[in-house]
């Protein structure tokens, strides 16, 4: 099931989305599957800068592999809040239980894909840069397709407008917390 349901997701992912949500998981267990995405994604991070140091960032000092898997757990909240309440905005019907398991279901594609990025740094290193970018922009339009599918719009356009609209609300909700953090622009 998991991997035609992964084939699903590359292939023709708004079928998979319908089936993910066809799905029915209780709350308790998209929680803990959004837990388990976020150390898994949280453990690759940390293996693939521990074997290839692509920064000397300080942030590096303070992010342990447990605050990040925190940080993307959050983030992924946020992410579907954001997806949610933009696809509220423009008529979209999704629960937020909905787009938090599509939410999560793509955690789990990121996982495979920084998996397939490792291998590829320790064989072909030429090639998983590109590699990596394709997936990115390639999975836009796969969280393009699964916004589609589960706020029943009726055409991409739509989803895009959903997925702009949340960039923009995370953008000024991001700059109004940072700004009352104290972390806005040093001058």
């Amino acid at each position: 099931m998991w991997k035609q349901l992964f084939l699903d997701t590359i292939y023709v992912p708004r079928t998979a989305a319908s089936r993910l949500l066809g799905l029915q998981l209780a709350r308790s267990e998209t929680w803990a599957a959004l837990a388990l995405a976020s150390v898994l994604n949280a453990i690759a991070f940390f293996i693939t800068a521990l074997v290839f140091p692509f920064t000397q960032s300080p942030i590096f000092e303070i992010l342990s592999p447990v605050t990040m898997a925190t940080l993307l757990f959050v983030i992924m909240i946020v992410g579907a809040g954001s997806l949610f309440y933009a696809g509220k905005f423009i008529g979209g019907a999704a629960s937020f239980d909905d787009v938090l398991v599509l939410v999560t279901w793509l955690q789990y594609m990121r996982f495979a894909v920084q998996v397939i990025g490792f291998g590829l740094m320790l064989f072909i290193p030429s090639l998983a840069n590109v590699v990596m970018m394709v997936a990115s922009l390639y999975g836009i339009w796969i969280l393009l397709n699964f916004m589609n599918e589960a706020q029943g719009f009726d055409s991409l356009g739509k989803s895009t407008a959903n997925l702009l609209f949340s960039f923009l609300g995370l953008t000024v909700v991001l700059s109004i917390l940072f700004s009352v953090a104290g972390l806005g622009v040093v001058e």
